[in-house]
Order: structure tokens, then C-alpha cells, then sequence
């Protein structure tokens, strides 16, 4: 029923057939085939407000035939308008609280008569396989991450056991993945024990838009060699840490760089210690702070940048996992800083022109980073081609949206 609808695909929908919902945290673009009478998708979720993969979710199942209501963390002004509604529920200041919150987003989930539900936390399944079971209607379950490794690491207990609670999880997952109905997941590694339990999977890792990078880079490398961007997650695990100890390091030396950063922080916590690395620092004065942006912001902060941060410690993601983030750096034709991280370190080798050290060795860093901005003509060849390369293989539109848009046109025929 769905094979006519306008694809998603942004240089296809024009405004003649679609209309732009824009909020202070995201926008979508609604074709004009959705109105109050179509399927309703409900979106729970403790993930932030604006969370780049569930937008992009979302954009998929518009361009499907649904309607969605989305239930996530933040303030502002919620959007009231039926096709693409939100429910705000206020942001905790730790993760036990953010556990907590499940239990009051699930219950409020459950009384809106979705046709379908989308879940992107562990933390969800539980109270989905209660909707399942009472709606018989489908639920996707997003896999943002490896949440067996992930949750076991957080546990004290010998490594041993850590391994043995890890494999108890993630068969958690998937047996109730096949109650649910089917799995979206963010890497190819993941899909394996999904596929072997007979649970429909999309595998959809968390490429760029091709729509917001299409005419980047746009501005010469020799005009943005000095400035350093980084627009992840700030805590330590996330490496706050190394990202002040190199700003302090290149003002002591007398360097040039100049270091952006969005106020990115998962709790008031996290933003306090980060003001504490600050200060410790000397508050390094070539550092400056970015107040959040919603998603379709961000290549406009990218192109005036050289250089992009992803700084991972061991235990900030899983060791195959690539930070998102290092997608758009390269398409929007930046140069990349990772840590000695496998993954990172592989694919800024392959696909990026990249800093890698072998430690975590701010004076190294640096060093490379100036090895790079001091040849901006050669610099700026590699990176278009790079840029190239990536447009063609790490987009959402052309490598994850026809995956997604096809599990939920199966899970919505088989309802």
C-alpha cells in the first residue's frame, strides 16, 4: 500500500508535495499524502530531544505513510502538529534517573493507540513486549549501540563475568526482538544474531544526509586550517579530558589553533566537571563554547572548520564502533583527530586524512595537525577526494534509507 508515496529523498519532494515542520530542536519534511487519519507511529524514548538517528528514523517513516508522535527529553516548545507531534518530558541529572524516567514515557507510550511503536533504548523492551502482547502491533527496535558490552562494562566484576553478563543481554535483545517483530541495528556486526533467530533486521549505520553535505567542502582549507571543531558528546569517556589538555598544550606552544566545541553534555554533571577540567586548565582562552544545534545546522558550523575531534577513550564506545561524527567531518571535507581506537584508526587510515597517534599524546597531535594545516594545497586535493568517496558510500539517503523504509512496510503489513 505504500509504493506510490513520495520517497524521501529531499531533490524529490517538492513544495508542492510536501510541507517543512521545523521546531527550535528538529525539522521534517511531511509529504502532503500524510494527514490526522494516517497510522500513527509512537516514538518513545529516554535519548535527548532532537537525537539525530530517530529524526532521521522518523523522516523514513513519513515518507512510509505514517504519522509520528515522538516521547523524549528537553524543553523548548513542543510541536502540536498531529502528523509530527512530541510529548517533552525534563531532562534528569543522572542516568539513574534517566533509567526512572522509562517506567512514566512507557506508560504514557502505551495510551496513545499507536499503530506501531519505534523503541531506541535497551531500557524499553520490557514495557514493549506488554503493547506487543495486548495490541498485537509491531514495535522496531533500535540498536544504537552494543548494549551487552556497553552495560556489562558499567558493572564492577571481573572481567570473566562482565563476558558472560555481555552474551545474557544481548540474547535478552533478541529473544524479545522476535516477540517485537523485527530490529534496526547500527552496524553490520550486530545484525549477525538477529538474522540467526529468524528476527528481521535492517542494518543502518549513522551516515550523513547527502542532502546537507551535497556542495561541501566549500571553502579553501588554507582559510579554515586553524579552526578545530568538535561536536560529540562531552564527558571523559568521550575524551573532555585530551580535548582541553590539546587546547591548553597548542596556547602554550604558540600555536594557532583555535578550539570550537558544542555544549554538548548528557546531564548538569557532566557540564559541571567539564567546567572543572576548565578551570584546572588555566580556562584556556583559545577554547569556545557552542550552545547546541539541531542536526540540520551542523554542516554550516562543518564547512568553516579544518579539523574534526573524535576523541574516544576505551570504554566511550565499543572498540568496532565509528563515531557518526567522523562521517560528516569527511564528507563536509575536514581533516580528521581520532584516538588510537581500532575502528577510528581504521577508517580515518582508509577513508580520511587523519590523525592518529599511537597515545594519547597532545604534543603528537599537535604535531600532525600542524603537519597537515602547513601544506593547505596538498591538504585540500586529499580532502575533496575523500569527500567524494564518502558521498558515494556513507549516505543515509542512498546506503540506509531504503532498508528502513522496507522493515516498516513489512511490519506494517503483517500487523
Amino acid at each position: 500500500m505504500f509504493d506510490d508515496l513520495v520517497p524521501s529523498d529531499s531533490e524529490h519532494i517538492g513544495a508542492s508535495v510536501a510541507q517543512t515542520i521545523r521546531t527550535d530542536a528538529w525539522q521534517l519534511t511531511v509529504p502532503n499524502t500524510i494527514t490526522i487519519d494516517s497510522p500513527l507511529l509512537v516514538i518513545p524514548t529516554v535519548h535527548p530531544r532532537g537525537d539525530r538517528r530517530i529524526i532521521r528514523c522518523a523522516q523514513v517513516a513519513l515518507d512510509s505513510g505514517f504519522r509520528v508522535h515522538f516521547l523524549w527529553l528537553g524543553s523548548g516548545e513542543a510541536s502540536q502538529d498531529p502528523r509530527a507531534m512530541e510529548s517533552l518530558f525534563s531532562e534528569p541529572r543522572t542516568a539513574y534517573n534517566r533509567i526512572r524516567m522509562v517506567t512514566d514515557i512507557a506508560k504514557f507510550a502505551s495510551q496513545l493507540n499507536g499503530d506501531m511503536w519505534h523503541i531506541h533504548d535497551f531500557y524499553f523492551l520490557h514495557a514493549a513486549k506488554k503493547w506487543v502482547r495486548k495490541s498485537k502491533s509491531a514495535v522496531l527496535y533500535d540498536v544504537h549501540e552494543y548494549y551487552g558490552q556497553y552495560y556489562a562494562g558499567k558493572i564492577p566484576v571481573p572481567s570473566f563475568f562482565k563476558d558472560s553478563l555481555s552474551g545474557i543481554i544481548e540474547k535478552y535483545q533478541v529473544r524479545s526482538a522476535k516477540v517485537l517483530g523485527a530490529a534496526n541495528v547500527v552496524a553490520e556486526e550486530m545484525a549477525a544474531p538477529f538474522r540467526t533467530k529468524g528476527v528481521p533486521v535492517t542494518v543502518s549505520p549513522n551516515y550523513p544526509l547527502l542532502s546537507h553535505f551535497a556542495d561541501l567542502p566549500s571553502i579553501p582549507f588554507k582559510e579554515r586550517r586553524w579552526k578545530v571543531l568538535h561536536i560529540g558528546t562531552l564527558t571523559r569517556s568521550y575524551g573532555t579530558e585530551l580535548l582541553i589538555e590539546l587546547a591548553a598544550r597548542s596556547l602554550q606552544r604558540r600555536l594557532p589553533f583555535e578550539f570550537s566545541v558544542i555544549e554538548r553534555f548528557p546531564s548538569p554533571n557532566h557540564a559541571h566537571d567539564f567546567e572543572e577540567l576548565l578551570l584546572a586548565a588555566g580556562n584556556p582562552r583559545n577554547i569556545s563554547l557552542i550552545p547546541p544545534r539541531p542536526t540540520h545546522e551542523i554542516p554550516g558550523l562543518l564547512k568553516e572548520s579544518g579539523f574534526g575531534l573524535s576523541l574516544l577513550k576505551a570504554d566511550g564506545q565499543n572498540e568496532v564502533a565509528v563515531a557518526s561524527k567522523l562521517y560528516e567531518h569527511v564528507m563536509a571535507g575536514m581533516a580528521v583527530v581520532v584516538t588510537s581506537r581500532k575502528a577510528q584508526r581504521d577508517f580515518a587510515s582508509k577513508f580520511a586524512v587523519g590523525v592518529s597517534v599511537a597515545s594519547d599524546d597532545s604534543d603528537a597531535i599537535l604535531d600532525a595537525m600542524i603537519r597537515i594545516a602547513e601544506n593547505p594545497n596538498q591538504t585540500d586535493i586529499a580532502l575533496a577526494e575523500k569527500a567524494t568517496i564518502a558521498r558515494d558510500h556513507f549516505t543515509w539517503e542512498r546506503a540506509v534509507e531504503p532498508g528502513v523504509r522496507k522493515i516498516l512496510r513489512v511490519l506494517k503489513n503483517n500487523k
